[in-house]
């Protein structure tokens, strides 16, 4: 009896390995740009949640931030709405692992967010917030500047540094890949 519990609950943990796996994607800073085409760093002015049911499908909940700052990538001024799997819509929640933590999004933070184009997420949605918590960072004054807080290992950005040496590392990341 013992034995069949320990195998049982290995093969629990090496199931729940293997999906953990499949889910998160390792992204370093030339690969994120290379799977975006928006990146922006700004304020988060709103935040709203959609509802959407595909047919013959599940109920899912959609949360859409709109950022208005600065491209990244052309130092353009841009407004970007970008959504990520997850929320809470009149009463019905839906939580993703893989979705940022509300401290992360709330109206009014300082962000950088890598966005990219999406399809069949419903008729509200075309773009999202890419690799969900992986694709929103938050960024804080300093007396040098703004800084952008880094994630850690295979986050696109792993460490904090000033919003200026993205910019550069970008620039030089894009150059690199032409």
């Amino acid at each position: 009896m013992k034995l069949l519990r320990w195998l049982t609950a290995s093969a629990a943990i090496l199931l729940l390995m293997q999906a953990g796996n499949a889910c998160i994607e390792e992204l370093d800073l030339q690969n994120m740009i290379s799977k975006t085409d928006v990146a922006v760093q700004g304020t988060i002015t709103d935040v709203r949640t959609v509802k959407y049911t595909p047919e013959n499908d599940d109920l899912l909940i959609y949360t859409i931030v709109t950022i208005e700052g600065t491209s990244l990538y052309d130092n353009s001024q841009i407004t970007v709405d970008a959504a990520f799997l997850g929320g809470t819509f009149e009463g019905e929640s839906m939580m993703v692992t893989s979705m940022p933590a509300p401290s992360e999004y709330r109206l009014g933070n300082d962000v950088v967010v890598f966005s990219g184009t999406v399809q069949g997420w419903g008729p509200d949605i075309d773009r999202c917030v890419y690799a969900s918590m992986g694709g929103i960072f938050r960024t804080i004054d300093s007396r040098k500047g703004a800084v952008v807080l880094g994630k850690g290992k295979g986050f696109a950005i792993e460490g904090n540094q000033l919003v200026s040496t993205l910019i550069s590392n970008i620039a030089k990341a894009t150059s690199e890949a032409k």
